[in-house]
């Protein structure tokens, strides 16, 4: 009988091997130039007459203040809700006082050494309307620090709270006097009239 079979020879994988890293290569190249040329685009907000940056115009201890607010702002809606769930029906409800954030050890507000480093502010709480469906603008002011330079800060609250529904804006302003007293009006308009500055 005669032999018919042939020996097959693997295939080099050496073509295979130098495409496929002709085209990692590539797939590299190609992320790189995006990276390099259209991955980083730089974008500075514009600031408006009535705006102030935190970041590049405070120091110091209104920068502190400032990192505060920011962070308590959120905490202040649950307080509200904590200090209001068990009021009888004809107790009317409040924003959390002075008292209240000296319980929760709440900075700012809370006066203990780091309140006295930056300024020992003296705060003081506004509320428009404390009975029915409430609408306006409650306002936590912080002036007189003994810091040099140092301004003073409103914390506003725009709620509008009507049946089971709260909607409440939180927003920071500034104002370069240390020595200013209470705005009659949350309303940024108002606010921006008076020298206030948003944050």
């Amino acid at each position: 009988m005669k032999d018919i079979s042939q020996q097959v020879h693997p295939l080099s994988g050496t073509k295979e091997t130098l495409w496929m890293a002709i085209i990692f290569v590539f797939i590299i190249a190609v992320q790189l130039a995006y990276v390099r040329y259209l991955g980083h685009e730089e974008y500075q907000e514009q600031i408006f007459d009535w705006q102030v940056s935190a970041f590049n115009s405070f120091e110091g201890a209104d920068q502190a203040i400032y990192n505060a607010l920011y962070t308590v702002k959120d905490e202040i809606p649950y307080i509200y809700d904590d200090i209001n769930r068990f009021n009888e029906p004809d107790v009317k409800f409040r924003w959390p006082n002075l008292e209240d954030f000296q319980e929760y050890y709440l900075s700012p507000f809370y006066q203990d050494n780091s309140w006295i480093q930056n300024g020992a502010v003296a705060w003081s709480l506004y509320e428009p309307l404390a009975e029915g469906e409430m609408q306006g603008y409650s306002m936590y002011l912080g002036t007189s620090g003994s810091q040099p330079n140092q301004g003073s800060f409103l914390l506003t609250i725009g709620h509008v709270h009507a049946g089971m529904q709260n909607n409440n804006a939180l927003d920071i302003w500034w104002h370069p006097n240390q020595q200013i007293v209470m705005p009659t009006s949350g309303f940024k308009d108002s606010l921006i009239r008076d020298g206030w500055k948003y944050v």
